[in-house]
């Protein structure tokens, strides 16, 4: 059955019928309904067990998505941050289907936490010690494409033998040269490894790149991937 959005225009979104009615861009849309003549066959569950892992992740990093993606969609589009995360990491190689145990596993180093028109530079390093989290920026003042002093850098540690997903919130990027954070204190073990994700938000509206670009709050840069560490 098929509900409406309840927005002015009435939109309507499911199954009406033989026919899908989906929301692309705020125009409606209808689609035939498809149905397979065999929806068991290995194929079939593979994608659905890849739908049922895409969606667990991205409930672990929801905090993570809602600030990186903010800006993702375009406007008066239905799509949500976490429907862009979705399809900005389906087809980029984050999600690799495991033969032995018949399951889908993560890529770490493909994964984007946060996307955007924006641009971080890669020197950024990371390392661990007595329980800290250390980020090195080389140059505070990276000479990136829209970059303005006043971004936040956002970390993004992700614990997959949990699951959970920490965020922090960084210095401006002025002041982020060498900065500091406190990681959990509980362990699970010897697998219990921490991938971590960084990159710029913007706090303020900006013109940028001689007055041709403009930075809008809460815009991110594409997240970059520091590495994995033991806790």
């Amino acid at each position: 059955m098929s509900r409406a959005d309840g927005s002015i225009l009435g939109l309507e979104h499911g199954k009406i019928g033989d026919r899908i009615a989906v929301v692309l861009n705020g125009k409606q849309i209808y689609k035939k309904l498809y149905k397979p003549t065999n929806p068991q066959t290995p194929k079939q569950q593979q994608h659905r067990a890849k739908i049922a892992f895409v969606n667990r992740l991205a409930a672990v990093f929801a905090d993570a998505v809602k600030l990186g993606f903010a800006l993702v969609p375009k406007p008066g589009s239905m799509q949500s941050p976490r429907n862009a995360f979705v399809k900005t990491n389906w087809d980029n190689g984050s999600f690799l289907w495991n033969e032995d145990k018949c399951e889908w596993a993560l890529c770490p180093e493909r994964l984007l936490v946060a996307y955007g028109p924006r641009h971080i530079d890669g020197r950024i390093k990371a390392s661990v010690d007595n329980g800290k989290l250390h980020i090195s920026c080389t140059n505070p003042r990276l000479k990136e494409r829209n970059a303005v002093d006043d971004d936040q850098l956002m970390v993004a540690v992700y614990r997959p033998a949990i699951p959970t997903m920490n965020l922090y919130e960084g210095p401006l990027r002025k002041e982020c040269g060498e900065c500091d954070f406190m990681l959990p204190t509980d362990t699970s073990g010897e697998d219990d490894v921490m991938h971590v994700y960084v990159w710029f938000q913007a706090t303020q509206y900006h013109r940028a790149g001689g007055g041709k670009d403009t930075v809008r709050p809460n815009q991110a840069s594409p997240s970059i991937y520091l590495g994995g560490f033991h806790l």
